[in-house]
């Protein structure tokens, strides 16, 4: 008999400008990521755009102002780098109403690419990858 899995959840964010998407760099592993992160385990029973919008908060700083579409635009499986734990990508549409990206330590390259011309595979790999194309397939 098989056992339940446990995984983490992460929040992600595709966080538009126009047609202009925001791609990240992860520090530690060099590999593409997209604002967002994973949720705390006391906010799993609270509202969890309070988590999405508390890693906006630490990764892109106090002086960004964007809106979340709440509504999640595709689920999708992801290995976390750190520690390699299966995790599910709950993925989001956002977009920036004011202010710049401050980068924190987690990311040391950001971009704002053109969601027509961009290619993902560059600078994503795996599931992430997966994750990037699904979305210019369907919003590009």
């Amino acid at each position: 008999m098989s056992k339940h899995g446990f995984f983490q959840i992460t929040q992600k964010l595709f966080l538009r400008d126009g047609n202009s998407l925001l791609v990240l760099r992860d520090q530690k592993s060099g590999h593409g990521d997209l604002p967002g992160g994973r949720m705390n385990e006391d906010e799993f029973f609270e509202d969890w755009m309070d988590s999405v919008y508390r890693e906006i908060k630490e990764e892109l700083g106090e002086n960004i102002k964007i809106e979340v579409n709440p509504k999640p635009i595709f689920v999708h499986k992801h290995m976390v780098n750190e520690g390699n734990f299966p995790c599910i990508i709950i993925a989001y549409e956002a977009k920036l109403i004011q202010g710049n990206v401050q980068l924190s330590d987690e990311h040391d390259y950001m971009e704002w690419v053109d969601i027509h011309s961009f290619d993902p595979k560059k600078l994503f790999s795996e599931y992430m990858l997966d994750a990037v194309q699904l979305y210019l397939n369907q919003y590009a």
